[in-house]
């Protein structure tokens, strides 16, 4: 028997999924997310002006639908003054629980951007987005 979640209450979970204090931060390992990845599986990047990004529960957008979608209101960026600390490289990012560190989620970009090294005036730029929907 398959699980089904009507989506009337695909918007209840996704809002208590992203109810709790969240910070997003790029991690600079050459990790692949997985159904098993815990936050320790992530190397926060360091140095080049770099700085996790707190979200606001207040700034997603939650729509109901198949899928339903949670959309971060902003475009988060980051502008670097220089290179970042050894290795020196960008796989993709993740956002933990503020509070606790525990893992949301975690996507890694694309082939063929990663690794990405930056330089000063190096942009990275993340719009977190979230899908849910019953099979």
């Amino acid at each position: 028997m398959t699980l089904i979640v009507p989506n009337s209450r695909e918007v209840d979970i996704l809002t208590n999924f992203l109810t709790p204090a969240l910070t997003l931060r790029l991690y600079g390992n050459n990790a692949t997310p997985s159904a098993t990845s815990v936050a320790g599986d992530f190397t926060e990047i360091a140095g080049g002006g770099y700085a996790s990004k707190s979200l606001t529960f207040a700034n997603w957008t939650i729509t109901g639908g198949a899928p339903s979608i949670a959309l971060y209101n902003s475009t988060q960026a980051w502008t670097f003054t220089g290179a970042i600390n050894a290795p020196g490289t960008i796989y993709g990012y993740y956002i933990i629980e503020t509070v606790s560190g525990a893992l949301k989620y975690a996507e890694r970009f694309s082939a063929g951007v990663v690794p990405f090294s930056p330089i000063n005036g190096s942009i990275v730029k993340v719009l977190p987005r979230i899908t849910a929907e019953s099979a």
